[in-house]
């Protein structure tokens, strides 16, 4: 299956667009450059406007506190629906955006629709994602005719299936997944659809949180349509279709030239993800070929594994989604993200993989299949980039929570492990030690949801020392995270990276972090008080009393060991009220050698305890004495020891 990107205008010559001047640019643009610009930053402008709106008037956490959710300005069908605006909310939705409109707003009709109405549609198959992503699409007419369309993408708590929340890997089916519209009228000129509401309502298990969402959802694009209608009114509709070509030929240009920075040439990259969460699971595999001829890229992702036998797959509308994220990162992060960013990228997809999985497949974990997709694109990349290349990011551990209430209904806690992400090192600094991923961009709040709502509380929740990938630039530390939970649960713990370096280890000499894990110490287990401080390293004998529940751990000593045995992800473990769940991330790799480090950031490093006096004679050549713990300011540098363990390492080599 092949899969091009959708074109604006046909491939232009060597003319550039900043060459255009008076009448030549407004003969393709139907208006003056000065016009075209205002008019691409008030697509923007109407975007962050309805951003704003949903921020302080949503209901749910995952959509008020986590902005689990996009919104994009798109053109009319004559222009092929290009994203011309798209918020700066959560990466990881908005590559799928433009089919998914396409797709729904064809297959439900053209015709049919008008002024006021919104469709609703959450099938991954027809929009990308997974079924809690609802897609709200509203088409803004004018004079009778479609002339752009405002979409929001939001995660809606629950949307059926076997889980409460969605979040069960096991689920073998579209079925057991979730309950899924097809392109749906939800509101009819403006007006609710009764039936509609009372469909999903009948089959969500959070329809009070859900309902205020969606109508500040449609408040929100209702304000958004008034907001182009006076664009149209001031400028004239000529303009406005014109500036959308323009924000779309703007960014295919700007992207030509960072892909024709690049040495022509084929680059292959191969992330894998741990397993299925079934037993005696393969191990899957996410392959990138790309080749890169002058301003155009070829993807092919041939060599991928076949789709999954549960919900780890991703329908083919994401994997745009993980090439765009990829390209932005590592070579063109300043130009808007527009449907032209994709003009001069070609996709290649082989049949029923699991980065494009057949129907009746789950794709409930899709962003897992994306982040292995962008994490296979830079491999791809790190030889062509040489210095400019940076670790990749350390991949989120995340702990999806359901249990029921003494009167029988449902809970659910989303994301309630530690999903802070450390990032990789690169040639212009240390990777940070409390992010989210790159496909995120969100502030994950997690546990301190599931403490506000009444699930758990909070124990601890800071670096790990000596997991970030030593280098001349240090990868993110790993999080460790104690959580005492007040009721009883089923606690599915999800990190796919655990058999392999995190992120594909270090680059330019720089080395791999930790892989993570997590634990579960039943109620009155002596090993650990809730009510004490709980030992913060990897080696304590506090393990041996634990029950794993993540990573790679060693049968007896409980403790992290690349060599152990892997406790898979995704397989659910019934955690009692009253217990403590540990959870450790993954830390990220770092770039450079680390004997090459600066002495001082070392230093600095052991007193805001990312590195063990230990760890900084080990992995960076640099003795440092004094007590971290009780004196970090009185911390110094042996000189003349470092510069013998320095130079032994050299000698060595």
């Amino acid at each position: 299956m092949a899969v091009s990107p959708t074109p604006m205008t046909s491939e232009r010559s060597t003319e550039r667009l900043r060459d255009l001047v008076g009448q030549a640019f407004e003969s393709r643009y139907d208006c003056d450059r000065f016009t075209a610009t205002v008019l691409t930053n008030r697509f923007v402008f109407i975007i962050e406007h309805l951003v704003s709106r949903i921020l302080t008037t949503a209901f749910s956490p995952i959509v008020r506190t986590g902005s689990d959710f996009a919104v994009c300005l798109l053109g009319p069908p004559e222009l092929l629906y290009p994203m011309i605006a798209v918020s700066n909310t959560i990466p990881v939705f908005t590559g799928s955006l433009p089919d998914a409109v396409r797709i729904s707003l064809e297959e439900y009709g053209l015709e049919k629709l008008r002024p006021g109405d919104v469709i609703v549609v959450n099938d991954y198959y027809r929009v990308g994602t997974h079924a809690n992503d609802t897609c709200f699409i509203r088409p803004i007419f004018h004079d009778g005719k479609i002339v752009a369309v405002i979409t929001v993408r939001a995660h809606m708590m629950d949307m059926g299936g076997t889980t409460p929340g969605g979040f069960g890997l096991t689920k073998r089916n579209i079925y057991e997944d979730s309950f899924r519209l097809p392109p749906t009228l939800l509101f009819s000129q403006g007006e609710p659809v009764a039936s509609v509401f009372r469909l999903i309502f009948t089959n969500t298990r959070f329809g009070p949180t859900i309902f205020p969402d969606i109508q500040s959802i449609r408040s929100s694009l209702e304000m958004a349509d008034d907001h182009v209608q006076d664009s149209i009114a001031k400028y004239g509709l000529a303009a406005f279709l014109g500036s959308i070509r323009y924000a779309c030929d703007a960014s295919a240009e700007t992207m030509g030239d960072a892909l024709a920075a690049i040495p022509d040439g084929v680059y292959e990259g191969i992330e894998t993800l741990d397993g299925d969460g079934l037993p005696e699971s393969p191990v899957y595999r996410v392959k990138v070929r790309i080749h890169k001829v002058g301003r155009r890229a070829e993807f092919d992702w041939s060599g991928s594994s076949r789709a999954s036998r549960t919900a780890l797959n991703a329908a083919w509308l994401d994997v745009k989604t993980a090439i765009t994220v990829g390209l932005k990162c590592l070579i063109e992060p300043q130009a808007r993200l527009t449907s032209g960013s994709l003009r001069n990228v070609d996709i290649v997809l082989p049949p029923d993989a699991i980065l494009n999985p057949n129907p009746f497949h789950a794709c409930q974990f899709y962003n897992e299949i994306v982040i292995a997709m962008m994490l296979a694109v830079f491999r791809a990349l790190t030889p062509a980039l040489g210095s400019n290349a940076f670790a990749s990011e350390a991949v989120p551990t995340h702990n999806f929570v359901s249990g029921l209430w003494p009167d029988g209904a449902p809970w659910a806690s989303l994301g309630a492990g530690n999903s802070n992400n450390p990032w990789g090192a690169s040639e212009f600094g240390d990777g940070d030690s409390c992010q989210t991923s790159l496909l995120y961009n969100s502030i994950r709040s997690g546990v301190e949801d599931a403490e506000r709502e009444g699930f758990a509380l909070a124990l601890s929740g800071d670096a790990l020392p000596d997991t970030g990938g030593p280098g001349a630039h240090r990868g993110g530390s790993s999080q460790v995270n104690d959580t005492y939970w007040l009721h009883e649960g089923v606690h599915v713990l999800m990190n796919l990276h655990t058999l392999q370096p995190p992120g594909g280890g270090g680059v330019a000499d720089g080395r791999p972090g930790l892989s993570g894990g997590a634990w579960c110490w039943d109620p009155g287990n002596a090993a650990v008080d809730p009510r004490a401080s709980i030992p913060r390293d990897i080696v304590s004998g506090i393990y041996r009393e634990a029950r794993p529940m993540l990573g790679l751990i060693d049968p007896e000593s409980k403790v992290l060991d690349r060599n152990g045995v892997s406790v898979p992800s995704g397989t659910g473990v019934r955690v009692p009220a009253g217990s403590v769940v540990r959870v450790i991330t993954n830390g990220a790799g770092g770039w450079g050698d680390p004997f090459q480090r600066d002495v001082e950031r070392v230093l600095r490093d052991v007193r805001d305890e990312h590195v063990t006096l230990e760890g900084a004679a080990r992995d960076y050549g640099v003795v440092v004495r004094g007590d971290p713990a009780r004196d970090p300011e009185g911390l110094t540098i042996d000189h003349e020891a470092t510069a013998r363990l320095r130079g032994d390492r050299v000698a060595a080599e």
